[in-house]
């Protein structure tokens, strides 16, 4: 198996592999190609064993090492994020297609939604095509890093940066690409300070397959 491999801004490692040409995309060839990356990158001395909670999210239960992971997957692609400690983290990749157009006033806020709508009017198509997969992405996977306690609503709860606040004063480089951007997502339960999370655009649908986010919430306590 091949895969690539990024170190996350905050500690741990991001992986993505690719099913072969001749595997169809299904959930057993998914996890399948999960175990074969959680091979390549758990101590091959340490046992492990990959659970999922009744709300679906992974965890890894491990006798020598605590784990926190996240697990993405979308056409023929996996990514899988792991760190040591428990944070929550969260990965989301998602390949290009028609669907998210079809359904931003669902999971954008107003401010997010007029801003994807002016870039489409103007026609920077890219542009809009870009905020459309970076919010959706942002979106899930900080739910995936910072579950809310209230009923989850994309659109209301979670909040993105707009995009000129987006750019970190230092950003971080993935080695030779470019700088990734930095986000920040607002989780908001309806109290009177929404918990902040950075986000970060990993890979984007411009220069590569698919668009990759991923957020890391503190440690827990």
């Amino acid at each position: 198996m091949t895969y690539s491999q990024l170190d996350l801004p905050l500690g741990g490692t991001l992986c993505i592999a690719e099913l072969p040409s001749d595997v169809a995309p299904s959930l057993s060839t998914y996890r399948s190609l999960t175990h074969q990356l959680l091979d390549e990158v758990v101590p091959r001395d340490t046992p492990w064993e990959l659970k999922h909670l009744p709300s679906g999210a992974p965890y890894l239960i491990s006798p020598d090492h605590d784990y926190s992971i996240s697990i993405s997957h979308s056409g023929s692609y996996v990514a899988l994020a792991i760190c040591e400690g428990q944070y929550g983290i969260g990965v989301d990749l998602q390949i290009a297609s028609d669907k998210l157009a079809r359904i931003a006033p669902r999971f954008m806020s107003p401010m997010e939604l007029t801003h994807y709508e002016h870039l489409v009017a103007r026609e920077e198509l890219l542009k809009a095509r870009e905020w459309l997969y970076t919010v959706w992405g942002l979106k899930e996977a900080t739910y995936k890093a910072h579950p809310l306690h209230v009923e989850r609503d994309l659109a209301t709860n979670y909040i993105v940066s707009p995009p000129e606040a987006s750019v970190s004063s230092e950003p971080y480089s993935d080695g030779g690409n470019g700088p990734i951007l930095r986000y920040t997502v607002y989780a908001d339960e309806g109290d009177d300070r929404p918990t902040l999370l950075s986000g970060y655009i990993l890979r984007s649908i411009a220069t590569a397959p698919y668009h990759l986010t991923y957020v890391q919430a503190e440690q827990a306590k």
